[in-house]
Parts: structure tokens; sequence; C-alpha cells
């Protein structure tokens, strides 16, 4: 096949994210799309029930010589994250020096793994090929619910090799589908996402209120604009915090829980609520533990208020699972996300530490059974400290996981 392969796509790694950005690739391509890509998974299997679905060439094996065949301006880079570095150095590597060789134009490789940095790829690929890695949004419905307008990616590059602003745009209408596109330095990349995972830890936090505000079964407690609802004990404490999340910011919300928290509760929960919100937050900022809440909101450093317009939508969408999505769902998912000395284990590891520190035993951390202090009840401080605190843990395992690579 002739040409600089500009209009033209191959995705390495047909698994999950390959699979979840299809809408992407159309995006990207537009009309016919399929007869302009091709994907590659390790093993054939499930090979044909993927091509019947999709209707673009998908191949086991052989991806280096398709790439050379085929001569792609764009590379969607999907493998599992410890295979990223593999795949790049023994695949993407060579198929850049091919066209180097051939004088063909420059390549952009869309890398949807934490790790490496980009600029590893600068250094290991080669002149002629701009790097983005993608932290894409990973959901755009939740219990039903169109959250698409609470969607967000974030997109880091070399800042000392950078994209140029037709394949900025191109990366933009590829993520499109997925909600809006931030720019971020790498660095703060990673504390966005360190915010972000924090605020996952809601789940645990919610499940540790379930026995003080209902039952754990029944359907009819939170209104949503599709008529989604739920009533359970989690449900309703996420509702709560959610009221006063969207009060105190001043912002709509996507749903109305039903009913409506009362006074009572509101006052019960408002330290949780500011103080995680605002304690990971900080970091995010740059701040540190000691004394950040004076912060003043749009005050962030970077990138101008990046973090104080992810932080309510991160905040939102955990607490919107918490309410239109089942217990046994929130626990699975959260276990799917604490893969193994990944940045999500390391969270649930640390709130469950740093929770201890200030006096909750281990019997009373949220999931465990038995007597003990009652989360309803805290100081802002404390629910500030251990959020700051955890984040930037959070934080320093992504950076030895990049040292390894």
């Amino acid at each position: 096949m002739m040409g600089d392969g500009t209009d033209r796509l191959a995705v390495i790694g047909m698994g999950w994210i390959g699979e979840y950005m299809v809408p992407c690739y159309r995006s990207l391509l537009g009309e016919g799309y399929e007869r302009r890509m091709f994907a590659v998974k390790a093993s054939p299997r499930g090979l044909e029930q993927l091509r019947d679905r999709y209707g673009f060439e998908i191949m086991a094996g052989g991806c280096l010589d398709k790439l050379k065949e085929y001569r792609p301006a764009t590379v969607v880079l999907s493998v599992r994250p410890h295979e990223v570095a593999g795949v790049a150095e023994d695949t993407i590597k060579p198929y850049a020096e091919y066209r180097r060789e051939l004088g063909l134009g420059g390549l952009l490789l869309l890398s949807f793994a934490p790790s490496p940095r980009p600029e590893w790829y600068t250094r290991t690929l080669g002149k002629g090929v701009e790097t983005v890695c993608i932290l894409p949004a990973m959901e755009t419905v939740i219990g039903g619910l169109d959250v698409y307008s609470l969607a967000f990616n974030k997109i880091t590059y070399d800042p000392a090799c950078p994209p140029g602003r037709k394949q900025l745009d191109d990366v933009r209408r590829f993520l499109n589908p997925l909600g809006q596109v931030f720019e971020c330095t790498p660095d703060e990349s990673l504390r966005l996402l360190s915010m972000s995972i924090t605020y996952h830890m809601l789940y645990l936090l919610c499940f540790g209120l379930e026995p003080y505000y209902g039952d754990k079964g029944g359907k009819d407690g939170t209104s949503s604009k599709n008529g989604t609802s739920s009533k359970n004990g989690c449900a309703l404490a996420a509702a709560v915090l959610y009221a006063l999340n969207r009060r105190r910011l001043g912002l709509p919300g996507l749903i109305t829980p039903g009913p409506a928290p009362d006074l009572q509760q509101m006052d019960e929960l408002a330290w949780l609520e500011k103080g995680w919100y605002e304690g990971a937050l900080a970091f995010a900022c740059g701040e540190t533990g000691e004394g950040a809440g004076t912060r003043a909101r749009g005050e962030c450093g970077g990138r101008a208020g990046n973090a104080d317009i992810i932080a309510p939508r991160s905040f939102e969408l955990h607490l919107l699972s918490l309410q239109l999505e089942t217990r046994e769902f929130l626990e699975n998912k959260l276990k799917d996300h604490a893969t193994p000395g990944g940045m999500t284990e390391e969270a649930v590891n640390g709130f469950r530490q740093l929770w201890a520190e200030k006096g909750w035993l281990e019997k009373d951390w949220p999931g465990k059974d038995g007597p003990g202090k009652d989360w309803r009840y805290g100081d802002e401080s404390i629910a500030y400290e251990i959020s700051c605190r955890l984040a930037e843990r959070v934080y320093k395992k992504g950076k030895a996981l990049e040292k390894r690579r």
C-alpha cells in the first residue's frame, strides 16, 4: 500500500481498551473507517467474533510486517501496561526506522498506559515520532445515566518534542466520543490521577457509612433524569455527600437525590465531604498536607485550573456510581481496579492505614464488621489531612512505577 498513511490507523492490542476505543477510531477516520485500519492481537482466541463484531481487519501476530505493508501514520498502542515498553522497542521502533528510511512523514503514537512517560518514547523511538499518552474517560454512562458532560480525558506529551497542531487536533477528534480533552504536563497528569484515585476511595467511605443510612436492599430512593433509582445505606450516604458537594461548590448535579437529605444528615457529613474533596485537590495543585486549606478556588499552579475543573467532575462521577450502581457491582469494580502492585491497590491499603493512625481501629474500617467509631461524626481537618496524604502516597507509587520502565 503506497502513500505516507496519513489516512490510515493501526491498533496494537485488541483487549478491553482496544475494543472500548472503537468509537474513537470511527471519529478519527470518518465514513468507511473500517477499510482504513487494522488491529493486531496477541492470540487468535476470539478472533472471528471480533471481526464479525467490528468489521475491520483484525489479525493475530505478524504486527511489524503488517505495519510495513500498510504504512499507517497513526498507531494506537493499547496492550497491557507491562507489555508496553517491550512492544514499543520491538515493534514500534523498527517501524519508525522503516518510515525514516523511506522518507515517509512523521508517526503519531497514541499510548494508553500510565507509564512510561512521554520522554521515554522520545528517547527510545527517535526522530519523527510524536507520542501522546492518554488517560481516557472510562465511563460515559453510569447506571443508564448519560454522564458525557462530566467525562474527561487527560493527554500528555514530551514538551521537548511536542506534537504539531494538526496532530493535536487529530487527538482531540479521536477522543471526542469520550468527552473533553485536557492537556497536562506528565507530572500534572500523575497528580490529577492520584487525586481521582483518592476520590475513588469514596466507595470505602460510603461502604462504612452504609449501616447508618438504611438497609442494604430496595430500589426507590434516588431519582435521576432517566428514572434510575436506588435505595440502600451506601447510596443514601453518597446522596448526602453529593448534595453537600453540589451545594458547597454552587454547581448543578446530573441527578436530584430523592428524598432530599435532611439538615441533620447534611450536618453529620459536612466535615467528610469538604475535607475529602479539598485535601486531594490541594495535593493535585502542588500543595502539601500541612496548612494547605487556605487555597482559594482557581489558584492551582501549572496549567491554569485543570485540577479545579477536573476535581468536581471526578468527585461527582464517583458519587453518581455509588447512587446508581449496586453494592456488588461497586465492590467488583474496585477489586478490578486495584490490580496487584498498582496505584489503586496502594490507595486502598493507604486509606486503611491512615485512618487507623487517627484512631480508627481495624474493625472500624469501612467494610469491616464490629462496633467502633461512628463514621457520621469527625473533624474536617482529619479528613483533609488523610485525603491529601493519601493522594501523595498514591502519587509516589506512580512515580515508583515510572522508574521501573
